[in-house]
């Protein structure tokens, strides 16, 4: 028991435990604990020890994005989907158009619609004879997206498109003569006998008509005949 309690040897050990202590206090204590000195690593260093070189942040923002080129600037646009292009361009679902003045856009023509109003016992009719006005821009941007299909060869061979943006909305004929079919019969005597009613009307088709095709393309809509009995 002597010779355990003996100074030469509690001396060294204790000195040694207290290294050990030190070091382990250094190395796994909380950075926001005081210590007598610190030590960091550094990411670099690990990198390089690792055969690897640190992506700064800057290199980092150089990265190739999706659709972007190697160069690092997005890819272009296709002409008639740019907005920078003279063509309307798409944001979202909507054609930006320039205003123009009512008359001055492209008419296109429905059939004579016949419905029964929403009246008790159906004993009420409207005729209606419906023109849509289109924003010339629609056109334009028809015609130009069948030479960019025909330039990339997307177009099947031998084919021609004497008006694209009649056969584009014909197309679409069916859905819009529901809707005018379903709007026009939605509506009572008291609802179309005004004028104000009858341009809430035309608002309405104009809204449910534009939503379908997926962009503001008809911009005024006339009744060349509107007849209640």
């Amino acid at each position: 028991m002597k010779k355990v309690l003996n100074p030469k040897i509690i001396i060294p050990v204790a000195v040694v435990l207290v290294l050990v202590g030190m070091v382990a206090y250094i190395l796994f204590a909380p950075e926001t604990w005081w210590k007598p000195i610190y030590i960091r690593f550094d990411a670099a260093e690990a990198s390089a020890d690792n055969g690897t070189t640190p992506t700064t942040e800057a290199e980092a923002s150089t990265h190739e994005a999706p659709g972007s080129t190697e160069e690092g600037h997005s890819a272009p646009l296709p002409a008639a989907l740019d907005p920078t292009h003279t063509q309307p361009a798409v944001t979202g679902t909507q054609l930006v158009m320039p205003a123009i003045q009512p008359g001055q856009g492209i008419m296109y023509e429905l059939e004579s619609k016949v419905v029964n109003l929403a009246e008790p016992g159906g004993l009420r009719y409207l005729q209606a004879g419906v023109v849509l006005e289109f924003h010339p821009s629609v056109k334009d941007y028809y015609e130009a997206k069948i030479t960019e299909e025909a330039a990339s060869g997307h177009s099947a061979e031998g084919e021609a498109v004497a008006d694209p943006f009649h056969e584009a909305i014909d197309a679409m004929r069916p859905v819009i003569d529901d809707i005018a079919t379903t709007v026009l019969s939605s509506k009572t005597f008291n609802d179309v006998a005004t004028i104000e009613g009858k341009q809430i009307l035309k608002q309405e088709l104009m809204t449910n008509i534009n939503t379908a095709l997926g962009y503001q393309g008809v911009i005024n809509i006339y009744f060349t005949e509107f007849v209640v009995q």
